[in-house]
């Protein structure tokens, strides 16, 4: 994983916006390619530019500027605050797709190592501070609400290994999901660092002990 907080340059204009109306806060833009393209991606990476700052309090002048957009382009087609932070966090979020290898030990390894480097990035390190701080309640629901099609995703790759009979059921994807994540969540924020390849590796054996299908 990259970090993702380039200060994109774009010559923005209004006819080079992003075309289609503004979606709600809560869902994930979809939208063509070309220039259009170029504005959502300059100004997601201005938000997660921020965040990795530890700072939730931009104000749009900001994103416009570091942007490089036109404050007339980030009005238009992002009318709040709320509406950078969703085009931001649900790019950020996006990068961790888990991986269908078709095999449950190889998808285990590899999202492990995928979980672990998306943990360390700044952007995850600051947003988890600023949720940890109990002081944006708002903020902690929005990352929650961008968050929820991607965990569905890790869910449904312990279901998929379910289905071909490789795991026992016993035990909820959400509990699975959790025992493999937490940890390597946790690493950056006790240890001040991405967890170890010793550490990812000890974590992927509980979980392959614990999902192993019963005699």
């Amino acid at each position: 994983m990259g970090v993702v907080v380039v200060n994109a340059q774009v010559n923005a204009v209004d006819d080079g916006a992003p075309s289609g109306p503004a979606e709600s806060p809560g869902r994930v833009r979809t939208r063509a390619g070309g220039r259009s393209a170029k504005v959502r991606e300059a100004v997601a990476d201005a938000c997660l530019a921020f965040l990795a700052e530890g700072r939730i309090d931009f104000t749009m002048v900001d994103v416009a500027e570091r942007a490089g957009v036109s404050r007339k382009t980030l009005y238009r087609w992002w009318p709040t605050h709320e509406d950078v932070l969703v085009e931001g966090l649900s790019r950020h979020a996006r990068q961790v797709t888990p991986p269908d290898t078709g095999a449950w030990e190889s998808d285990v390894r590899e999202f492990a190592h995928l979980i672990a480097s998306f943990a360390a990035n700044p952007v995850e390190v600051a947003t988890t501070a600023l949720i940890a701080s109990r002081r944006y309640p708002e903020f902690g629901s929005l990352v929650l609400a961008q968050y929820e099609p991607a965990v569905q995703g890790w869910r449904r790759m312990v279901e998929r290994a379910t289905e071909r009979g490789e795991i026992s059921d016993e035990h909820s994807p959400e509990a699975v999901v959790n025992v493999l994540v937490a940890p390597l969540f946790l690493a950056p924020m006790m240890l001040g660092r991405q967890a170890s390849d010793e550490q990812i590796e000890r974590t992927v054996k509980i979980v392959l002990a614990a999902t192993r299908p019963g005699d």
